[in-house]
């Protein structure tokens, strides 16, 4: 250990005195230079979407910006910061006179609602004037780097990813090119800036100086990525390659979640003993996940706090390849494991060979589970074909969907469905919305008839809320578990300088009565969540409550008959000539079911719907050889072998 010798008080007094003065000018120095940044953000993202220049192409704005970055922060005073700026606006052009152009909107579609920064005095009144000039003129017009996704949907941020590939830490002028781009983006695009917990301002003032000034990679992506989780949407993705480093890329064998406020493990890697299902995880690498949640929240994405500690488990189990060590609580006693990270962990646990779909049978109910996540569209037709005989329906949207709604809506409703409204963003004049109708299907004339219930979680996000939402107004269903991840829209990517990839939502999504989704979420109309003691008993208990939200006294499925061949149906002579006597079960009275009589090559040539306990068969018209009679009944189907001679 080194000691360090004492130093006399009038030493550091007098060190003080020399480093103070100079510390304040530098500081003093920095804070101009971004305070006049948070404006000319404001000011270059006015031009970029505003002037018919840039818009129709003719003007480079980034290269603008990388070129008008040094002489900025070079600037002196605020006469010389002026004329820079002035000079920059100057030689884009003037926008034209078109007064009275603009569209007008109600507050709640415009995010462009304030416009008191162009009257801040660090502009000069030339400046001002320009600014001003540009928005009294301003008018909707086509952008090249604005076009639409997909038909009324949000713009296609990646045309505008200049930069993108450069090296990972970009010099200073690109990182203010990055910081200005996320930032306009968000402001004018963003349908739910007025859900944030921290005006969208103030996030630029505090978040500007981290960014700007960064001194390495991995603290401008760290900088960065706090910027992007001010959004509170739980779409809010940051991802660069320095930034995964940092977290880690490779997995243990098993997955972990959130449970009362404990991380416990959920699943584990088959062949896996050192650690169950059940245990509580205490520490990592001998620190307390306590200290591994401080270090990962700020960086957690999500619209709600739930959401954000899903994002917090995973980023805390994620780390270097190789081994690790970690303490577990079974309940009784603690016991410390090593364990081993990579690559393909993750891949494992995902794979699964569950079916999409099954029929089960409980509580008096026949009932067709749906597992949404492995559920692909062309699943659907033979799945309703098995469910045609069920009571109910439990859709598990703790997942991601494959779009599959869209088709399913067609099996559920008779009519197209409203299924919501949406605010779309205005390409042509940024910061605006409209409202917009979501109608879906086709619908069909003999629908599901059955129960209906759905279940969901924090995992249910995006697309999967979309699905809730949309399969909720199917009459009596219920919803079981968990808040929903609250940040129900798309998930638009952005690329910015430093090989960074963030996304976010840019469509605002609602129920057809307008009531709000994002950062409030599905909320459940039976609340359950899972608990540790589940866990290691190995029960869902989510889905538990799932099947008790089934009405058994509506269930008649599991009452029908469950008959064999030489039960069901019995039939003499046999050969036969030109008669045939047939006896059906007594159990099939007041029961739906259908006779047949079907030759070998599969041609119906007989066929009777309900036609009592006994009968007979004309059979003198048919030609000589092997038939199959068979009864069919909503839970099963009998038959017999028929010789003809």
């Amino acid at each position: 250990m080194h000691i360090l010798s004492p130093v006399p008080t009038k030493y550091w007094a007098c060190l003080l005195c020399l480093l103070v003065p100079h510390f304040i000018t530098a500081q003093s120095a920095d804070s101009v230079y971004h305070d006049r940044l948070f404006y000319l953000c404001k000011a270059w993202g006015h031009v970029k979407f505003f002037h018919p220049e840039v818009a129709n192409g003719n003007v480079d704005w980034d290269n603008a910006l990388l070129e008008v970055i040094p002489q900025v922060k070079a600037a002196e005073d605020d006469d010389a910061f002026n004329a820079i700026v002035l000079d920059w606006l100057t030689a884009v052009g003037d926008p034209g006179n078109f007064p009275d152009s603009k569209p007008q909107v109600p507050d709640s579609l415009n995010n462009n609602r304030d416009l008191s920064w162009m009257e801040n005095p660090v502009f000069s009144t030339e400046v001002q004037a320009n600014l001003q000039h540009l928005w009294d003129n301003a008018r909707p017009q086509d952008h090249v780097l604005l076009s639409e996704q997909f038909d009324r949907g949000p713009a296609d941020f990646e045309i505008d990813s200049t930069y993108f590939r450069e090296r990972l830490f970009p010099d200073e002028p690109k990182r203010v090119l990055a910081l200005f781009r996320y930032w306009n983006t968000i402001h004018y695009f963003f349908p739910y800036k007025h859900l944030m917990d921290q005006d969208w301002d103030t996030s630029l003032r505090m978040y500007l100086p981290g960014i700007v000034s960064a001194e390495e990679e991995l603290a401008y992506h760290q900088a960065f990525s706090l910027l992007t989780v001010a959004i509170d949407d739980s779409h809010g993705f940051y991802s660069s390659a320095a930034f995964w480093d940092w977290k880690g890329r490779n997995s243990p064998p098993f997955e972990a979640r959130f449970i009362d406020n404990r991380l416990v493990i959920s699943k584990v890697l088959f062949g896996v003993t050192e650690v169950r299902v059940g245990d509580v995880i205490v520490s990592i690498d001998d620190q307390p996940i306590a200290d591994w949640i401080d270090h990962y929240l700020p960086y957690a994405h999500g619209s709600n706090q739930v959401k954000k500690l899903s994002f917090v488990a995973e980023d805390i189990l994620l780390g270097p390849e190789g081994s690790f060590s970690l303490t577990v609580s079974d309940g009784t006693q603690e016991r410390s494991v090593s364990l081993v990270r990579n690559s393909t962990n993750a891949d494992l646990l995902a794979f699964s060979d569950d079916p999409a779909y099954a029929v089960e049978e409980y509580n008096g109910c026949r009932v067709g589970i749906i597992d949404i996540g492995r559920l692909a569209v062309d699943d659907i037709p033979a799945m309703f074909q098995a469910f045609q005989w069920t009571d109910g329906l439990i859709f598990d949207v703790r997942n991601a969907p494959n779009a599959t709604l869209w088709t399913l809506v067609n099996y559920l409703y008779q009519e197209p469905l409203h299924s919501g409204n949406f605010t779309i963003p205005n390409l042509r004049f940024a910061g605006h919305f409209s409202w917009t109708e979501e109608i879906i299907g086709q619908g069909t004339p003999n629908p599901y008839d059955g129960q209906l219930v759905l279940v969901f979680d924090e995992n249910t996000l995006g697309q999967a809320e979309y699905t809730v939402m949309s399969l909720e107004q199917y009459p009596g269903s219920v919803k079981v578990g968990s808040t929903t991840a609250a940040g129900n829209a798309n998930s638009t990517p952005i690329l910015l300088p430093g090989q960074t990839h963030t996304t976010a939502s840019f469509i605002g999504t609602y129920y057809p009565d307008f009531t709000p989704t994002q950062r409030v979420g599905i909320v459940p109309d039976v609340e359950v969540r899972p608990t540790v003691a589940g866990l290691r008993a190995g029960r869902d208990e989510v889905m538990e409550a799932a099947y008790q939200a089934l009405d058994p006294g509506a269930c008649i499925y599991t009452s029908l008959p469950q008959l064999s061949n030489s039960e069901a149906i019995q039939l003499y002579p046999n050969p036969v000539q030109n008669r045939a006597q047939y006896t059906l079960a007594q159990e099939l009275t007041g029961v739906e079911h259908t006779l047949q009589l079907v030759s070998l090559h599969g041609q119906t040539v007989h066929e009777q719907a309900n036609p009592g306990p006994k009968g007979v068969l004309e059979l003198s018209d048919l030609p000589k050889g092997t038939y199959v009679l068979q009864v069919s009944w909503p839970t099963g189907q009998a038959s017999r072998l028929l010789h003809k001679q």
